[in-house]
């Protein structure tokens, strides 16, 4: 091999390694970009979903308080409404044995008539109108009607000895017996319970 041919493979060498350098530093090079890409993506995807975790954990714990929130009013709510039902009940017993009690007083037979004065008034133009008082009080009704005919004789008011299912007060019917006034314990207590359901409410 003379000298000539021996530089020329020199020369070749040299301009392969170079060439192997290159495209080992392009090589390196492309996989450290490829490889910055694909962490920036990753990274990227990992804050989404970071995000969406959180996000998610946020709204779950947003629905608990507020369902939370809403028992908390349902059972207060529930808890005043069993209250007010409970203390409606004792004052509505209260109520009607205070009327009931009306029987020891020495006018009982005094507030009777006026009961069924004011059922006549509303039943007239119906007459004869019927009276009918509870069991107890069934020694009163002829005294009742009588007295009611002499304060308003177009009544002509009837006592009726068929007793009505009632504790107290009186049952006033027109004579074809389609209209009738309810003027005994039980319909007054019914009458103010709304009234006392009211206050009873404004006091929880």
């Amino acid at each position: 091999m003379n000298e000539t041919t021996s530089e020329k493979i020199s020369v070749l060498q040299g301009l392969i390694l170079e060439s192997a350098s290159s495209q080992k530093y392009d090589l390196a090079e492309g996989a450290r970009k490829e490889s910055e890409s694909w962490l920036a993506a990753e990274m990227s995807k990992l804050d989404r979903e970071t995000a969406m975790i959180l996000a998610d954990a946020k709204r779950r714990a947003e629905d608990i308080h507020r369902r939370q929130i809403l028992a908390a009013e349902r059972q207060k709510s529930t808890e005043a409404l069993r209250q007010q039902n409970r203390l409606l009940q004792q004052a509505m017993k209260q109520f009607l044995d205070g009327l009931v009690k009306l029987r020891e007083r020495p006018d009982y037979a005094d507030i009777l008539t006026a009961l069924a004065l004011n059922g006549a008034r509303s039943l007239e133009g119906f007459a004869p109108v019927t009276l009918r008082l509870a069991s107890i009080d069934g020694h009163l009704g002829s005294e009742i009607a009588s007295a009611v005919n002499a304060k308003l004789p177009a009544a002509r008011m009837e006592f009726s000895r068929e007793p009505a299912p009632i504790l107290g007060g009186c049952w006033i019917s027109s004579s074809d017996g389609r209209r009738q006034i309810n003027s005994d314990w039980n319909s007054r207590a019914q009458e103010v319970s709304d009234t006392l359901a009211d206050r009873l409410l404004a006091m929880l």
